[in-house]
């Protein structure tokens, strides 16, 4: 919008103009307030202001709402006010960076690394086109602080955040299932007004009015000056037609809820008893197929124990053909080696009959061959003297000659 009248985002509830300009509650001196006229907020003005929130909660420095700054066409805008210096105005907020810059420049607000991991997965979180893809990074935001059931030990105040903004989530389809988130992101920071806030949102849903109006007041008292007023102004208008349509609403679903649960009590009777026909029948099914197995088991071992007897007959049978064999064999041995025997035993006669006619045989050999040398020698003595006595003849009768030659 281009004046101070502009249209702002539907369910985003800002503070007029006049009121933005004082200090907030609780004599905060800084005061960042965020456009969230037309022209800002198409441009993700809303989406700034929750950043800011969840990125001052805990600080010297709030985010607030509000009217439009004048500076249309460069949103989103904010305008920082600190006590004792001129607002000024700071155009295109459009990137976390962006937004850090301003808090630590401007506001001397300096988050720390963990709170900045956090913040850039709730960034990116809230400007997700679907609900899948926004669970899906509030669940890697839980990661970063721990998981989920450690991230309240981790860091309270960025736990309770991630469980409002998952609960915000939850609230449009389920009331129920986000009223535990909000609870519980309650119990973890109860200095911040934006669970109560949401604990209102969801109780006037529920149409428990007492419980909204305790929340959204709890929820004023801790400076909360958009939604909480909000949601006291409509319970406040809630007319007596209403409150009994919400106890007839009540009493309906109680009644409801009472069938449901006589119900499932019979179902769950029925589902008892079909459960135990069906286990007598599976215990029946049981022993008739354990006697099965039974009678097939002893079968199986009557069986077994005639294989073995048949087993046992056949090796006791082949172990007595095996002995009768090898007594056999025995038997043929003994007999070859006493045949054996009496052939080396004759064989030894015949050699020793045949060594002892070589004996007698070389005996007589040598009587002959000694009865020759004595012949030989005998003839060889008597051809001597012969040859000497035919020499001393020679002689003899050679001498007379020459002296009967001499005679003459």
């Amino acid at each position: 919008g281009k004046h101070p009248g502009a249209a702002i985002v539907p369910g985003v509830e800002c503070l007029p103009r006049e009121a933005a300009l004082r200090t907030c509650p609780g004599g905060m001196a800084k005061v960042v307030n965020v456009c969230t006229s037309t022209d800002c907020a198409s441009k993700g003005g809303k989406h700034v202001l929750k950043d800011l929130e969840d990125m001052c909660a805990g600080t010297s420095c709030e985010a607030r709402g509000t009217a439009c700054l004048n500076h249309c066409g460069k949103g989103p805008n904010v305008e920082v006010r600190i006590q004792g210096k001129a607002p000024k105005v700071i155009e295109k907020i459009d990137s976390l960076n962006a937004i850090a810059k301003v808090l630590k420049s401007e506001a001397g607000v300096e988050i720390s690394k963990l709170e900045k991991q956090v913040a850039e997965i709730k960034y990116e979180a809230r400007r997700a086109k679907t609900a899948q893809d926004r669970d899906e990074k509030l669940q890697k935001a839980f990661k970063v602080l721990g998981g989920e059931d450690a991230a309240g030990k981790t860091d309270a105040r960025l736990a309770s955040q991630l469980l409002v903004m998952r609960a915000r989530e939850r609230m449009e389809k389920s009331a129920e299932d986000a009223l535990s988130d909000a609870v519980k992101a309650a119990e973890l920071f109860q200095a911040s007004a934006e669970p109560f806030v949401l604990l209102g949102l969801i109780y006037e849903k529920l149409g428990r009015w007492d419980e909204a109006m305790n929340s959204a007041e709890e929820a004023v008292a801790k400076g909360d000056q958009r939604e909480a007023n909000g949601i006291v102004r409509r319970v406040k208008q809630k007319t007596p037609q209403q409150d009994e349509d919400a106890i007839r609403k009540r009493q309906e679903e109680e009644k409801a809820e009472k069938a449901r649960k006589e119900q499932e009590e019979e179902e769950e009777k029925k589902k008892k008893a079909a459960a135990a026909k069906k286990k007598a029948a599976q215990a029946k099914k049981k022993k008739a197929e354990e006697e099965a197995a039974k009678k097939q088991a002893e079968e199986e071992a009557r069986r077994k124990a005639e294989e073995e007897a048949a087993e046992a007959r056949r090796k006791a049978e082949e172990e007595a053909r095996r002995k009768a064999e090898e007594e056999e064999a025995r038997n043929r041995l003994e007999g070859e080696k006493r045949e054996r025997l009496q052939r080396a035993r004759a064989e030894a006669a015949e050699v020793k009959r045949i060594a002892e006619e070589a004996e007698a045989i070389k005996r007589q050999l040598e009587e002959a061959a000694a009865k020759e040398a004595r012949r030989a020698a005998a003839e060889q003595e008597r051809v001597a003297r012969e040859s000497s006595l035919q020499g001393r003849l020679t002689a003899c009768c050679r001498t007379p000659a020459v002296n009967g030659d001499d005679a003459e």
